[in-house]
């Protein structure tokens, strides 16, 4: 039997996550989109982006503000790589996305509406912390997955 807490990373949630960044970009890799629910998933990243007075311009700049946070990122990244591609099968089957030649570009910005009433506080929170998130991921891929340590 699931226990409640066995629920709270789910493929909806890791869903919204990844296309709450995808409505701010239009479009992105797969493999930066695989970057993103080890990162809103972690408490820490989470609570430090929702801060209003936060201004996080790059990677490099929020790993040498809160290097603890990125510690077990490789870990983070691992485990949660199951539950990224089946949110983006997900994404896709519902007609939101579409994975071309590795790449994945928002279908339709109207036709997914996340707000507190309908989806819950944390996944509201993924969605306010998105536009911040989705900065931080404008740059390239290599470069990502080499800062954050990633081992391929």
């Amino acid at each position: 039997m699931k226990t409640p807490r066995s629920l709270y990373n789910n493929e909806m949630i890791c869903a919204i996550s990844i296309y709450s960044v995808l409505k701010h970009l239009k479009t992105i890799s797969v493999s930066k989109a695989l970057l993103i629910f080890p990162l809103v998933s972690h408490k820490g990243t989470l609570d430090f982006l929702k801060n209003k007075n936060t201004k996080i311009r790059s990677l490099e700049e929020f790993i040498i503000k809160k290097p603890d946070y990125f510690s077990n990122y490789n870990d983070r990244y691992y485990s949660f790589l199951v539950l990224s591609m089946n949110s983006l099968i997900l994404l896709s089957e519902m007609g939101l996305i579409r994975i071309d030649e590795s790449q994945i570009s928002i279908v339709t910005d109207e036709k997914f509406d996340i707000n507190n009433n309908i989806m819950g506080e944390r996944a509201y929170n993924f969605f306010n912390v998105s536009s911040k998130l989705a900065d931080i991921l404008k740059s390239d891929d290599k470069n990502l997955y080499l800062q954050l340590r990633v081992q391929l």
